[in-house]
């Protein structure tokens, strides 16, 4: 608190007992008039001592009524003696002071603080690319060539029916024979090309499966001989699919088509019959594909393959079902 405001507070508490002592004798009508008089006082005393001080004199404002009213109490006028004081520098007060924020006009700034100059192009940061998805024909090649070798099986016997004249009563005798098969083997050649991941392709292939023993039902009566021979299957067909590549190195495919086929059955029943049979006709054959291929080197592929190959029947020879297993070599370009 400064000097002029402690001698003014120092005033009005000296001035009701200055008052009091000058008019003992006279004694106020109301205690508004006192305080009225006292206020007249003090602010007589602010204008003198402003007057010293080359100041402005304290204020002297009423508080704001306690009773409701439709006016709004007048903001009181700023000190000017204070707001003096406020503008000279201070350090202490200044780093209290919070720092204002320069509102952000979309000016851009390098690394080392420099702003960018609104002419300047700013180098646009490439967007991430998305990796292409894998397709066989970009990875491994438009077309392609595969060669394979294999062994084929048939998961049940084969059969075999021929008619053998009329009883005396007139009913039609047949001879079923239930065959017994070897493992056989198979050799081919397929030719394909892709579009993307899709794949077309011709085949050719060459399978037989050997004849071991024969059960022969006739009449009820059930008996087992010897046997020998084959069952041949020249196939040419064409089958559609589907690869994908795998890893780095390698892919996997399944397929499937029709053909046409060329079947020749030979059978020959040992003692006590001795009795043979063949027949060679056209087929109607189809396959089913899936297969497992690994890259070697650009351009040459390993794979390994199941095919299920069905064929129609050839004459008194029934239909078949081989299941083939291959290994080969692939080329593509």
């Amino acid at each position: 608190m400064s000097l002029v405001h402690r001698l003014l507070l120092f005033c009005i508490c000296l001035s009701p007992f200055s008052v009091s002592w000058s008019q003992s004798g006279n004694t106020y009508v109301s205690r508004d008039a006192f305080y009225d008089s006292l206020e007249a006082r003090a602010k007589a005393l602010s204008q003198r001592l402003a007057d010293l001080s080359g100041t402005e004199p304290i204020p002297f404002d009423r508080p704001p009524p306690t009773i409701l009213s439709t006016r709004q109490p007048s903001t009181p006028a700023p000190n000017q003696a204070q707001s003096a004081f406020d503008a000279l520098p201070d350090p202490s007060r200044d780093l209290e002071r919070p720092v204002k924020q320069k509102a952000d006009d979309g000016t851009l700034y390098r690394a080392d603080g420099t702003p960018v100059p609104a002419n300047e192009e700013v180098p646009k940061v490439p967007a991430k690319k998305r990796l292409p998805r894998k397709e066989m024909e970009r990875d491994r090649g438009q077309y392609f060539i595969q060669p394979f070798v294999g062994l084929g099986f048939m998961s049940s016997d084969a059969s075999f029916s021929r008619f053998n004249g009329f009883d005396g009563s007139g009913t039609p005798q047949y001879a079923n024979v239930d065959i017994e098969t070897d493992v056989g083997h198979v050799i081919g050649l397929a030719l394909g090309r892709r579009w993307e991941n899709f794949e077309g392709e011709l085949h050719f292939s060459y399978a037989t499966v050997g004849y071991n023993a024969a059960s022969i039902s006739r009449s009820g009566i059930v008996a087992s001989v010897p046997a020998k021979g084959e069952v041949e299957l020249f196939q040419i067909g064409a089958r559609a699919g589907y690869g994908l590549p795998v890893g780095e190195s390698g892919w996997i495919r399944a397929a499937g088509g029709f053909g046409y086929g060329k079947r020749r059955d030979f059978l020959a029943l040992g003692a006590p019959l001795d009795l043979s049979y063949g027949n060679s006709d056209s087929a109607f054959t189809y396959d089913l594909l899936f297969s497992l291929g690994y890259e070697i080197e650009w351009g040459l592929d390993a794979f390994l393959a199941y095919r299920l190959l069905g064929s129609s029947g050839n004459g008194d020879f029934d239909k078949v079902a081989m299941h083939l297993f291959e290994v080969g070599l692939g080329a593509n370009f």
